[in-house]
C-alpha cells in the first residue's frame, strides 16, 4: 500500500469514528435535555468522548477539528451547572465540527479566528462583553492550580485555553496567537522562563505579552534570563493584583 493512498484509508477511518462520536454526543445532549439519566454521568461521558476524539483528531491531522475538540473538552470539564444556554453552547460546537467534516468550514481557515468564533463558559453577571474577544493562554501543570487560575480569568469574562505541556502549548501559540501567555515558572522539560524566551524567538510569536506565575519576587535570582518584558504575577495572595497590573501593562482591556 503506497503512502497516499495509507493516509486515506486512516482519514476516512477517522471521519467515521468522527462521525459516529457526534451522533453520540447528539443523543446524550437530547437525553440531558429530556432529563433522561443523571446529567453528572452524561457530562463524564461527553468528557470521555472528547478526548478520545482529540487524541484521533490530532493523529489525523485534522487541526481545526483538533482545535474545536480542544476547546469542548475544556468547556465540558469546567460545567458546573448544565444550563439550557450551556447546552446550547454544547450544540454550536456539534455544528462546528459536523461543518468541518462536511466541507462546509475551510480546512485552510486562520486557526486564531477559528478558536475565538468558539463558545465559551459565561459568568452569569457579565456587563463588559468586549472581554470575551480576548484569549489568554493559561499554561500550568498542576490541574489544580489551573483550575483556580482558569475560574479567576473566567470570571472577568477572558476567554482561557489551559494547557499543562509546555510543546503543546508552544505549538498552540504559534498557531492561534493568542492575546496573551500567562505561564507557571515550573513546567516540565521547559521552564517557564525558557518557554518565554521560546515565544520571543518565534517571529510569529514574539509580540505576544507574556506574564509568569511564579513565587519568587521580581529580581530573585532564580528569574535570571527572564525577558525584561514579560510580566509577573505571584502565586499568593497578591494574585488578583499582579494579574490586574499585568492587563494595565500588556493594555489587555
Amino acid at each position: 500500500m503506497n503512502a497516499d493512498k495509507f493516509e486515506g484509508q486512516i482519514d476516512e477511518e477517522f471521519l467515521g469514528e468522527a462521525r459516529d462520536t457526534l451522533t453520540t454526543f447528539s443523543v446524550t445532549l437530547s437525553n440531558m435535555r429530556s432529563g433522561v439519566g443523571d446529567k453528572g454521568e452524561a457530562l463524564a461521558r461527553l468528557a470521555r468522548e472528547c478526548a478520545r476524539l482529540h487524541q484521533l483528531a490530532h493523529w489525523a491531522n485534522h487541526p481545526l477539528i483538533d482545535l474545536a475538540v480542544r476547546r469542548l473538552e475544556s468547556y465540558v470539564e469546567g460545567i458546573t451547572d448544565v444550563t439550557p444556554s450551556a447546552l446550547g453552547d454544547i450544540d454550536v460546537f456539534l455544528m462546528v465540527l459536523e461543518s468541518i467534516l462536511e466541507g462546509e468550514i475551510d480546512g485552510r481557515a486562520d486557526e486564531g479566528e477559528f478558536v475565538r468564533s468558539l463558545p465559551v463558559p459565561r459568568p452569569m453577571d457579565m456587563s463588559d462583553l468586549d472581554h470575551l474577544d480576548i484569549e489568554i493562554l493559561l499554561v500550568e501543570p498542576q490541574r489544580a492550580s489551573a483550575r483556580i487560575f482558569e475560574r479567576e480569568l473566567r470570571a472577568a469574562g477572558y476567554r482561557v485555553t489551559t494547557l499543562t505541556k509546555s510543546y503543546e502549548a508552544l505549538e498552540l501559540a504559534v498557531r492561534t496567537r493568542p492575546d496573551m501567555v500567562i505561564s507557571s515558572f515550573m513546567l516540565d522539560a521547559l521552564s517557564g522562563i525558557d518557554f518565554c524566551r521560546a515565544l520571543a524567538a518565534i517571529e510569529r510569536t514574539q509580540s505576544i505579552p507574556f506574564a509568569l506565575l511564579t513565587s519568587f519576587e521580581a529580581g530573585h535570582a532564580a528569574l535570571k534570563g527572564l525577558p525584561e518584558s514579560a510580566g509577573i504575577i505571584r502565586k499568593d495572595s497578591n494574585f488578583g493584583q499582579d494579574l490586574a497590573d499585568a492587563f494595565e501593562r500588556f493594555h489587555i482591556t
